[in-house]
């Protein structure tokens, strides 16, 4: 695995199905989704590898959570049975279409790329980041407080977001 990151310029960690709470040691909730235990193990290696490397990585949806979840964060399993909220975390479609906004953290990698304070995103997960791992900082969250885009300080360029910026590019 090392030495296929080695011919690597990034790495794009993309969406996909649940991430395992047994990453971060906690029992499966009633609603969690399908989880893949092999896909679990390797992005976590690849995430933790490619932060040694200081390589760069996005990852959208499932792919920020499964950087949180490698680099020592937990996630909300299902955000509708633990962390109910006014605000819908999962749209239909169209996917495109943002359904609420984010605040970006002044000062962020993301307020600096954007030069705005507020953006408007599509949704479509039901986890998200609980508990920010000690070496990730936050650079957006939804107006409820949920924490929506992460960055690795000190990397090239290591971001997560929760949403899809994929649906959003004009066609």
């Amino acid at each position: 695995l090392e030495d296929c990151l080695a011919r690597l310029d990034g790495l794009l960690m993309a969406g996909g199905n649940d991430v395992s709470p047994a990453l971060f040691g906690e029992p499966p909730v009633e609603a969690l989704g399908e989880v893949n235990p092999l896909r679990d193990g390797f992005e976590m290696r690849l995430v933790r590898l490619a932060a040694a490397r200081r390589m760069p990585v996005l990852g959208i949806c499932r792919g920020v959570q499964a950087m949180a979840a490698a680099l020592g964060g937990s996630l909300w399993q299902d955000l509708p049975s633990q962390r109910p909220s006014e605000i819908k975390h999962s749209q239909g479609k169209p996917y495109g279409a943002a359904t609420h906004s984010v605040e970006l953290v002044p000062g962020s990698p993301l307020h600096a790329l954007l030069g705005q304070s507020t953006i408007g995103v599509n949704t479509r997960h039901h986890q998200a980041i609980r508990e920010l791992a000690p070496s990730l900082a936050v650079m957006a969250t939804s107006p409820d407080g949920l924490i929506e885009s992460i960055c690795l300080p000190g990397s090239r360029f290591a971001w997560g977001v929760q949403w899809h910026p994929e649906h959003m590019a004009p066609d």
